[in-house]
């Protein structure tokens, strides 16, 4: 199906839909939505919208710290991976944390993992 087709059925499709979740990820919004179609066949779908290049929430930095947190690393680890002391990383976590609304590394993996 090409865009010009979609767009009118998804605008139907849309028209029905309820929010059942909304939750914000390092790339950007996701939510779920749940509707019936025009024949009242149910659906759900989940849509993410990214945020445009160069917007990220973490910088460079942090996105890779974050990414080597959610290996399962720990703090010297990384600073070793990184070359940077150990102080910058818990810096670097911190901010992570801060930036996604997350208070453990559990709750990161699971913002960071669709």
């Amino acid at each position: 199906m090409r865009i010009p087709e979609a767009t009118p059925l998804i605008a139907r499709l849309l028209g029905n839909c309820k929010t059942l979740a909304v939750e914000e990820r390092a790339c950007g919004l996701a939510f779920r939505l749940q509707g019936t179609t025009d024949t009242a066949t149910p659906f759900a779908i989940t849509c993410v919208l990214h945020l445009p290049a160069g917007e990220s929430l973490l910088t460079t930095a942090e996105q890779r710290v974050a990414e080597l947190l959610c290996e399962g690393r720990t703090l010297a680890q990384i600073a070793h991976l990184r070359g940077v002391s150990p102080n910058t990383v818990k810096s670097q976590v911190r901010q992570v944390f801060r930036k996604l609304n997350v208070e453990s590394r559990v709750a990161l993996v699971r913002r960071m993992c669709p």
